[in-house]
Protein backbone atom coordinates (compact mmCIF):
# COMPACT_ATOMS: atom_id res chain seq x y z
CA UNK A 1 0.00 0.00 0.00
CA UNK A 2 1.47 3.69 -1.07
CA UNK A 3 0.22 6.32 1.01
CA UNK A 4 1.02 9.27 0.60
CA UNK A 5 1.75 12.21 3.84
CA UNK A 6 -1.57 13.79 5.36
CA UNK A 7 -1.69 16.80 7.50
CA UNK A 8 -2.86 15.89 10.53
CA UNK A 9 -7.51 17.82 10.81
CA UNK A 10 -8.22 18.54 14.53
CA UNK A 11 -11.34 17.04 15.71
CA UNK A 12 -14.25 20.13 15.80
CA UNK A 13 -17.40 20.03 17.62
CA UNK A 14 -20.50 20.88 15.26
CA UNK A 15 -21.98 24.60 16.33
CA UNK A 16 -25.43 22.95 16.94
CA UNK A 17 -23.82 20.38 19.45
CA UNK A 18 -24.70 20.11 23.04
CA UNK A 19 -20.85 19.35 24.13
CA UNK A 20 -19.13 21.30 25.70
CA UNK A 21 -19.16 24.98 24.05
CA UNK A 22 -22.07 24.31 22.45
CA UNK A 23 -25.14 26.62 23.46
CA UNK A 24 -27.63 23.84 25.48
CA UNK A 25 -27.52 24.44 29.00
CA UNK A 26 -27.26 27.94 28.86
CA UNK A 27 -29.09 30.80 30.46
CA UNK A 28 -31.69 33.30 28.01
CA UNK A 29 -28.21 35.86 28.76
CA UNK A 30 -25.66 32.87 27.42
CA UNK A 31 -23.82 32.00 30.36
CA UNK A 32 -23.67 28.74 32.15
CA UNK A 33 -25.97 28.41 34.70
CA UNK A 34 -23.46 27.99 38.02
CA UNK A 35 -24.40 24.03 38.94
CA UNK A 36 -23.95 23.66 35.35
CA UNK A 37 -19.98 24.46 35.86
CA UNK A 38 -19.94 22.48 39.48
CA UNK A 39 -20.14 25.40 41.49
CA UNK A 40 -23.00 27.13 43.50
CA UNK A 41 -25.85 24.97 45.67
CA UNK A 42 -28.34 23.09 44.21
CA UNK A 43 -31.86 23.47 45.99
CA UNK A 44 -32.98 19.45 45.28
CA UNK A 45 -35.51 17.98 47.50
CA UNK A 46 -34.45 14.91 49.49
CA UNK A 47 -35.86 12.28 46.85
CA UNK A 48 -34.46 14.26 44.10
CA UNK A 49 -30.95 14.40 45.32
CA UNK A 50 -31.14 10.18 46.16
CA UNK A 51 -32.25 9.60 42.78
CA UNK A 52 -28.93 11.61 40.88
CA UNK A 53 -26.98 10.64 43.71
CA UNK A 54 -27.86 6.71 42.65
CA UNK A 55 -27.08 7.61 39.06
CA UNK A 56 -23.97 9.74 39.98
CA UNK A 57 -22.89 6.37 41.50
CA UNK A 58 -24.16 3.95 38.63
CA UNK A 59 -22.02 6.14 36.38
CA UNK A 60 -18.78 5.87 38.56
CA UNK A 61 -19.16 2.23 38.36
CA UNK A 62 -19.66 1.98 34.48
CA UNK A 63 -16.76 4.24 34.29
CA UNK A 64 -14.58 2.05 36.53
CA UNK A 65 -15.53 -1.11 34.59
CA UNK A 66 -15.02 0.27 30.99
CA UNK A 67 -11.71 1.43 32.37
CA UNK A 68 -10.84 -1.69 33.82
CA UNK A 69 -11.94 -3.62 29.93
CA UNK A 70 -9.74 -1.03 28.33
CA UNK A 71 -6.57 -1.51 30.40
CA UNK A 72 -7.57 -5.59 29.37
CA UNK A 73 -7.25 -4.58 25.98
CA UNK A 74 -4.69 -3.12 26.22
CA UNK A 75 -2.40 -5.36 27.91
CA UNK A 76 -3.34 -8.09 25.34
CA UNK A 77 -2.24 -5.19 22.98
CA UNK A 78 0.90 -4.53 24.52
CA UNK A 79 1.23 -8.47 23.81
CA UNK A 80 2.16 -7.92 20.40
CA UNK A 81 4.74 -5.46 19.02
CA UNK A 82 4.40 -1.34 17.73
CA UNK A 83 2.05 -1.62 14.74
CA UNK A 84 1.11 -5.13 15.35
CA UNK A 85 -2.76 -6.11 15.76
CA UNK A 86 -4.72 -9.22 15.85
CA UNK A 87 -5.56 -8.26 12.08
CA UNK A 88 -2.65 -6.35 10.68
CA UNK A 89 0.90 -5.98 10.91
CA UNK A 90 2.44 -2.40 9.73
CA UNK A 91 5.77 -2.60 7.90
CA UNK A 92 7.37 0.86 6.37
CA UNK A 93 9.59 1.95 3.67
CA UNK A 94 11.51 4.91 2.28
CA UNK A 95 11.68 4.96 -1.15
CA UNK A 96 12.74 7.39 -4.04
CA UNK A 97 9.36 7.43 -5.98
CA UNK A 98 10.05 10.95 -7.79
CA UNK A 99 13.39 12.68 -8.37
CA UNK A 100 16.94 12.03 -10.40
CA UNK A 101 16.60 8.03 -9.10
CA UNK A 102 13.57 7.37 -9.03
CA UNK A 103 14.14 4.41 -11.41
CA UNK A 104 14.73 2.70 -8.01
CA UNK A 105 11.63 2.73 -7.26
CA UNK A 106 11.79 -0.67 -8.96
CA UNK A 107 12.54 -1.97 -5.60
CA UNK A 108 9.79 -0.59 -3.17
CA UNK A 109 7.11 -1.72 -6.42
CA UNK A 110 8.93 -5.42 -6.29
CA UNK A 111 8.27 -5.79 -2.64
CA UNK A 112 5.05 -3.92 -2.42
CA UNK A 113 3.55 -6.48 -5.12
CA UNK A 114 4.65 -9.59 -2.86
CA UNK A 115 2.64 -8.16 -0.04
CA UNK A 116 -0.77 -7.72 -2.21
CA UNK A 117 -0.16 -11.21 -3.02
CA UNK A 118 0.15 -12.14 -0.07
CA UNK A 119 -2.76 -10.47 1.52
CA UNK A 120 -4.39 -11.78 -1.68
CA UNK A 121 -4.37 -15.12 -0.71
CA UNK A 122 -5.01 -14.92 3.09
CA UNK A 123 -2.11 -12.86 4.68
CA UNK A 124 0.15 -14.33 6.91
CA UNK A 125 -1.61 -16.73 9.96
CA UNK A 126 -4.66 -14.76 9.64
CA UNK A 127 -3.15 -11.03 9.94
CA UNK A 128 -2.69 -8.85 6.89
CA UNK A 129 0.23 -6.95 5.58
CA UNK A 130 -0.01 -2.98 5.63
CA UNK A 131 3.00 -2.14 3.35
CA UNK A 132 3.91 1.60 3.69
CA UNK A 133 5.96 3.54 1.48
CA UNK A 134 7.05 7.17 1.70
CA UNK A 135 8.91 8.93 -1.35
CA UNK A 136 11.91 10.55 -0.02
CA UNK A 137 13.19 11.40 -3.28
CA UNK A 138 16.44 9.44 -2.82
CA UNK A 139 16.96 12.87 -0.11
CA UNK A 140 18.84 11.80 3.28
CA UNK A 141 17.13 14.88 5.10
CA UNK A 142 13.97 14.06 3.78
CA UNK A 143 14.38 9.78 4.66
CA UNK A 144 15.50 11.46 8.36
CA UNK A 145 11.70 13.13 8.63
CA UNK A 146 9.96 10.28 7.02
CA UNK A 147 11.57 7.27 9.23
CA UNK A 148 11.27 9.74 12.27
CA UNK A 149 7.41 9.64 11.58
CA UNK A 150 7.43 5.49 10.77
CA UNK A 151 8.69 5.07 14.46
CA UNK A 152 7.31 7.93 16.46
CA UNK A 153 3.85 8.78 14.75
CA UNK A 154 3.00 5.39 12.96
CA UNK A 155 4.55 2.88 15.36
CA UNK A 156 5.74 0.55 12.75
CA UNK A 157 6.68 -2.59 13.72
CA UNK A 158 9.53 -2.93 11.15
CA UNK A 159 10.99 -0.97 8.32
CA UNK A 160 11.56 -3.56 5.02
CA UNK A 161 13.36 -3.36 1.77
CA UNK A 162 13.97 0.57 1.95
CA UNK A 163 16.10 1.91 -1.07
CA UNK A 164 19.62 3.83 -0.93
CA UNK A 165 23.09 4.32 0.36
CA UNK A 166 22.77 7.75 1.19
CA UNK A 167 19.22 7.43 2.84
CA UNK A 168 20.02 4.21 4.79
CA UNK A 169 23.64 5.81 5.99
CA UNK A 170 21.53 9.28 7.54
CA UNK A 171 18.94 6.80 9.43
CA UNK A 172 20.49 3.61 10.63
CA UNK A 173 21.62 4.82 13.86
CA UNK A 174 18.27 6.15 14.47
CA UNK A 175 16.70 3.22 13.36
CA UNK A 176 18.69 0.53 15.50
CA UNK A 177 18.16 3.08 18.66
CA UNK A 178 14.77 2.53 18.71
CA UNK A 179 14.94 -1.26 18.30
CA UNK A 180 13.16 -1.14 15.26
CA UNK A 181 14.63 -4.09 12.47
CA UNK A 182 16.14 -3.16 9.51
CA UNK A 183 15.59 -5.82 6.71
CA UNK A 184 16.77 -6.06 3.32
CA UNK A 185 17.22 -2.34 2.68
CA UNK A 186 18.65 -1.62 -0.62
CA UNK A 187 22.62 -0.71 -0.38
CA UNK A 188 25.79 -2.37 0.22
CA UNK A 189 27.81 0.50 1.65
CA UNK A 190 30.00 -0.37 4.43
CA UNK A 191 27.96 1.15 7.46
CA UNK A 192 24.87 -1.33 6.38
CA UNK A 193 26.81 -3.98 5.94
CA UNK A 194 28.82 -4.10 9.02
CA UNK A 195 26.86 -2.00 11.44
CA UNK A 196 27.11 -4.12 15.15
CA UNK A 197 23.40 -4.91 15.67
CA UNK A 198 21.16 -7.95 15.52
CA UNK A 199 18.57 -5.19 14.34
CA UNK A 200 20.22 -5.00 10.78
CA UNK A 201 19.53 -7.73 8.08
CA UNK A 202 21.45 -6.59 4.95
CA UNK A 203 20.28 -7.14 1.77
CA UNK A 204 23.48 -8.11 -0.78
CA UNK A 205 27.19 -8.39 -0.43
CA UNK A 206 29.11 -5.24 0.80
CA UNK A 207 30.19 -2.69 -1.93
CA UNK A 208 33.85 -2.69 -0.88
CA UNK A 209 34.33 -6.37 -1.69
CA UNK A 210 31.97 -6.45 -5.23
CA UNK A 211 34.88 -3.28 -5.91
CA UNK A 212 37.74 -6.11 -5.35
CA UNK A 213 36.44 -8.48 -7.33
CA UNK A 214 35.36 -5.81 -10.41
CA UNK A 215 39.34 -5.42 -10.36
CA UNK A 216 40.18 -9.17 -10.96
CA UNK A 217 37.44 -8.93 -13.62
CA UNK A 218 39.48 -6.01 -15.43
CA UNK A 219 42.99 -8.20 -15.50
CA UNK A 220 41.41 -12.02 -15.94
CA UNK A 221 38.56 -11.10 -18.50
CA UNK A 222 39.62 -7.98 -19.95
CA UNK A 223 43.66 -8.20 -19.71
CA UNK A 224 43.70 -5.08 -18.31
CA UNK A 225 46.79 -3.75 -16.59
CA UNK A 226 45.27 0.22 -16.35
CA UNK A 227 42.33 0.60 -15.36
CA UNK A 228 39.79 3.96 -14.85
CA UNK A 229 36.73 4.22 -12.85
CA UNK A 230 33.50 6.36 -12.97
CA UNK A 231 31.75 6.62 -9.06
CA UNK A 232 29.11 7.85 -7.46
CA UNK A 233 30.02 9.97 -5.13
CA UNK A 234 28.49 9.03 -2.27
CA UNK A 235 28.08 5.96 0.31
CA UNK A 236 27.69 3.46 -2.69
CA UNK A 237 30.69 5.20 -4.87
CA UNK A 238 33.18 5.32 -1.97
CA UNK A 239 32.95 2.40 -0.76
CA UNK A 240 33.13 0.36 -4.25
CA UNK A 241 36.49 2.90 -4.12
CA UNK A 242 37.90 1.68 -0.79
CA UNK A 243 37.23 -2.13 -2.67
CA UNK A 244 38.93 -0.80 -5.93
CA UNK A 245 42.19 -0.18 -4.30
CA UNK A 246 42.56 -2.87 -2.41
CA UNK A 247 41.69 -5.14 -5.40
CA UNK A 248 44.97 -3.05 -7.41
CA UNK A 249 46.93 -4.48 -4.68
CA UNK A 250 45.99 -7.48 -4.69
CA UNK A 251 45.72 -8.21 -8.44
CA UNK A 252 48.52 -5.57 -9.35
CA UNK A 253 46.49 -3.65 -11.70
CA UNK A 254 47.00 0.17 -11.75
CA UNK A 255 44.50 2.54 -11.20
CA UNK A 256 45.31 5.61 -13.81
CA UNK A 257 42.08 7.81 -13.35
CA UNK A 258 39.04 7.84 -10.90
CA UNK A 259 36.50 10.19 -11.71
CA UNK A 260 33.36 11.38 -9.29
CA UNK A 261 29.49 12.48 -10.11
CA UNK A 262 27.05 13.46 -7.93
CA UNK A 263 23.78 11.32 -8.40
CA UNK A 264 21.80 14.17 -9.76
CA UNK A 265 24.19 15.12 -12.58
CA UNK A 266 23.15 15.71 -16.05
CA UNK A 267 26.35 15.63 -18.09
CA UNK A 268 28.50 13.46 -17.50
CA UNK A 269 30.64 13.89 -20.86
CA UNK A 270 33.61 15.52 -18.85
CA UNK A 271 34.21 12.06 -17.15
CA UNK A 272 34.40 10.20 -19.73
CA UNK A 273 36.36 12.37 -21.89
CA UNK A 274 39.26 12.01 -18.82
CA UNK A 275 39.21 8.24 -18.84
CA UNK A 276 39.68 8.53 -22.81
CA UNK A 277 41.98 10.80 -22.58
CA UNK A 278 44.01 8.46 -19.63
CA UNK A 279 44.03 6.00 -22.06
CA UNK A 280 42.74 3.17 -19.76
CA UNK A 281 42.97 -0.47 -20.67
CA UNK A 282 39.49 -0.69 -18.55
CA UNK A 283 36.42 0.86 -17.37
CA UNK A 284 35.01 0.24 -13.71
CA UNK A 285 31.78 1.89 -14.22
CA UNK A 286 30.08 2.07 -10.10
CA UNK A 287 27.32 3.67 -11.68
CA UNK A 288 23.28 3.73 -11.31
CA UNK A 289 20.76 2.93 -13.90
CA UNK A 290 20.51 6.61 -15.48
CA UNK A 291 24.24 7.52 -14.75
CA UNK A 292 25.74 4.22 -16.56
CA UNK A 293 23.35 5.30 -19.62
CA UNK A 294 25.18 8.56 -19.78
CA UNK A 295 28.23 7.37 -19.26
CA UNK A 296 27.77 4.72 -22.71
CA UNK A 297 25.68 7.39 -24.99
CA UNK A 298 29.10 9.47 -24.61
CA UNK A 299 31.52 6.53 -24.60
CA UNK A 300 29.21 5.82 -27.86
CA UNK A 301 29.34 9.38 -29.07
CA UNK A 302 33.35 9.19 -28.86
CA UNK A 303 33.67 6.04 -30.86
CA UNK A 304 35.94 4.46 -27.63
CA UNK A 305 35.52 0.68 -27.49
CA UNK A 306 37.22 0.39 -24.35
CA UNK A 307 35.92 -2.68 -22.34
CA UNK A 308 33.24 -1.93 -19.64
CA UNK A 309 31.81 -4.06 -16.34
CA UNK A 310 29.24 -1.96 -14.02
CA UNK A 311 28.64 -2.76 -10.61
CA UNK A 312 25.70 -4.66 -10.16
CA UNK A 313 22.95 -1.80 -8.89
CA UNK A 314 23.24 -0.34 -12.61
CA UNK A 315 22.35 -3.47 -14.43
CA UNK A 316 18.50 -2.35 -15.20
CA UNK A 317 16.99 -2.66 -18.69
CA UNK A 318 16.29 1.23 -18.09
CA UNK A 319 20.34 1.56 -19.30
CA UNK A 320 19.71 0.46 -22.91
CA UNK A 321 16.19 2.36 -22.86
CA UNK A 322 17.62 5.21 -22.36
CA UNK A 323 21.33 5.09 -24.04
CA UNK A 324 20.23 2.49 -26.82
CA UNK A 325 20.73 -1.34 -27.33
CA UNK A 326 24.11 -0.26 -29.09
CA UNK A 327 25.82 1.90 -27.08
CA UNK A 328 25.59 -0.61 -24.37
CA UNK A 329 26.42 -3.59 -26.85
CA UNK A 330 29.04 -5.89 -25.08
CA UNK A 331 29.03 -4.42 -21.74
CA UNK A 332 29.25 -6.34 -18.60
CA UNK A 333 27.80 -6.00 -15.18
CA UNK A 334 27.81 -7.76 -11.87
CA UNK A 335 24.14 -9.34 -10.76
CA UNK A 336 23.05 -10.75 -7.42
CA UNK A 337 19.70 -12.26 -8.72
CA UNK A 338 18.93 -14.77 -11.32
CA UNK A 339 17.37 -13.57 -14.59
CA UNK A 340 13.79 -13.04 -15.24
CA UNK A 341 13.82 -15.79 -18.04
CA UNK A 342 15.46 -18.37 -15.73
CA UNK A 343 12.77 -21.43 -15.38
CA UNK A 344 13.26 -21.75 -11.85
CA UNK A 345 9.40 -21.43 -10.74
CA UNK A 346 9.82 -18.79 -8.11
CA UNK A 347 11.50 -16.04 -10.49
CA UNK A 348 8.32 -17.30 -12.72
CA UNK A 349 5.85 -16.83 -9.63
CA UNK A 350 7.59 -13.44 -8.98
CA UNK A 351 7.07 -12.57 -12.91
CA UNK A 352 3.35 -13.17 -12.86
CA UNK A 353 3.04 -11.27 -9.76
CA UNK A 354 5.04 -8.28 -10.46
CA UNK A 355 2.89 -8.67 -14.06
CA UNK A 356 -0.38 -8.80 -12.17
CA UNK A 357 0.11 -5.61 -9.72
CA UNK A 358 2.35 -3.62 -12.14
CA UNK A 359 1.24 -4.52 -15.49
CA UNK A 360 3.41 -1.20 -16.81
CA UNK A 361 6.67 -2.77 -15.35
CA UNK A 362 9.59 -3.71 -17.42
CA UNK A 363 10.73 -7.08 -14.79
CA UNK A 364 14.67 -6.32 -14.09
CA UNK A 365 16.81 -6.88 -11.18
CA UNK A 366 15.71 -4.32 -8.47
CA UNK A 367 12.28 -5.52 -8.60
CA UNK A 368 13.93 -8.57 -7.11
CA UNK A 369 15.68 -7.08 -4.38
CA UNK A 370 12.22 -5.95 -2.87
CA UNK A 371 10.48 -9.11 -3.28
CA UNK A 372 13.95 -10.75 -1.69
CA UNK A 373 13.63 -8.61 1.79
CA UNK A 374 9.43 -9.20 1.83
CA UNK A 375 9.57 -12.98 1.05
CA UNK A 376 11.89 -13.32 3.81
CA UNK A 377 10.03 -10.92 6.20
CA UNK A 378 7.08 -13.05 5.65
CA UNK A 379 8.69 -16.18 5.86
CA UNK A 380 9.89 -14.95 9.09
CA UNK A 381 5.85 -14.31 9.79
CA UNK A 382 4.69 -17.92 9.10
CA UNK A 383 7.28 -19.50 11.36
CA UNK A 384 6.32 -17.07 14.54
CA UNK A 385 2.22 -18.40 14.07
CA UNK A 386 -0.66 -16.73 14.99
CA UNK A 387 0.63 -15.81 18.33
CA UNK A 388 1.61 -12.88 20.01
CA UNK A 389 4.26 -10.79 17.15
CA UNK A 390 7.19 -9.08 18.97
CA UNK A 391 10.15 -7.64 17.65
CA UNK A 392 12.58 -9.92 19.82
CA UNK A 393 10.45 -13.29 18.40
CA UNK A 394 11.21 -11.79 14.32
CA UNK A 395 14.92 -11.57 15.34
CA UNK A 396 15.21 -15.21 16.48
CA UNK A 397 12.73 -16.39 13.58
CA UNK A 398 14.73 -14.51 10.92
CA UNK A 399 18.35 -15.67 12.66
CA UNK A 400 16.70 -19.56 12.18
CA UNK A 401 15.95 -19.12 8.30
CA UNK A 402 18.84 -21.93 7.23
CA UNK A 403 18.91 -23.13 3.88
CA UNK A 404 15.58 -22.01 2.79
CA UNK A 405 15.36 -22.13 -1.18
CA UNK A 406 11.49 -20.79 -1.03
CA UNK A 407 12.18 -17.28 -2.86
CA UNK A 408 13.98 -15.42 -5.75
CA UNK A 409 16.72 -16.07 -4.26
CA UNK A 410 18.75 -19.68 -4.99
CA UNK A 411 19.05 -20.18 -0.99
CA UNK A 412 18.85 -17.97 2.39
CA UNK A 413 21.03 -18.59 5.31
CA UNK A 414 20.90 -15.83 7.58
CA UNK A 415 23.59 -16.20 10.63
CA UNK A 416 23.63 -15.23 14.45
CA UNK A 417 24.65 -11.75 15.45
CA UNK A 418 25.50 -11.80 19.07
CA UNK A 419 27.21 -9.13 21.18
CA UNK A 420 29.76 -7.15 18.84
CA UNK A 421 29.17 -8.92 15.65
CA UNK A 422 28.74 -7.40 12.63
CA UNK A 423 25.41 -7.63 10.76
CA UNK A 424 27.28 -9.09 7.44
CA UNK A 425 26.29 -12.17 9.26
CA UNK A 426 22.36 -11.67 8.64
CA UNK A 427 23.05 -11.28 4.84
CA UNK A 428 20.11 -12.35 2.86
CA UNK A 429 21.99 -12.70 -0.67
CA UNK A 430 25.52 -13.86 -0.17
CA UNK A 431 26.94 -14.42 -3.37
CA UNK A 432 27.52 -12.38 -7.06
CA UNK A 433 27.14 -13.64 -10.78
CA UNK A 434 27.83 -11.82 -14.02
CA UNK A 435 25.96 -10.90 -17.60
CA UNK A 436 26.75 -9.15 -20.44
CA UNK A 437 24.25 -7.07 -22.27
CA UNK A 438 24.82 -8.44 -26.12
CA UNK A 439 22.29 -8.66 -29.01
CA UNK A 440 19.37 -6.73 -26.97
CA UNK A 441 19.92 -9.11 -23.88
CA UNK A 442 21.52 -9.80 -20.47
CA UNK A 443 22.93 -12.87 -21.25
CA UNK A 444 24.70 -14.97 -18.32
CA UNK A 445 28.36 -14.99 -18.45
CA UNK A 446 31.01 -16.98 -16.16
CA UNK A 447 34.31 -15.30 -14.98
CA UNK A 448 37.60 -17.70 -15.39
CA UNK A 449 37.36 -18.43 -11.47
CA UNK A 450 33.66 -19.41 -11.66
CA UNK A 451 34.47 -22.48 -14.45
Amino acid sequence: MIELEKKESSAEFPKNSDSAGGPANKNKNGSRPAAYWGHGELNLTGERRETIMSRLTQYGLAVVSAGLLAMGASGAQAANGPGVTDKEILICSYQPMTGKVSSYFRMGKGANAWFKHVNDTGGINGRMIKYKMVDDKYEPARTMNIVKRFVERDKCFAIVAPLGSAPTKAVIDYIVSKNVPLIGAGTGAAKNVFYKSRYVFPLYPPYDKEGTDLVRFTKEVFGAKKIGVIYQNDASGKTHLKGIKVGLKKYGVEMVAAEGYEPKEVDLSAQVIKMKNANVDALICSCAPEPAAKVYTERAKFGWKVPVINVFFGKSPKVPELAGKAAVEGVYFATIFREWDDPNPKIQEAKQILKKYYPEEQPDAVHLWGFTGAQVFTEALKRMGSGDITRARLLDTLEGIDNWKGSVVPVVNIGEVGPGDEAVKHLLVPGMNYVVYKGGKFRPFTPPWEK
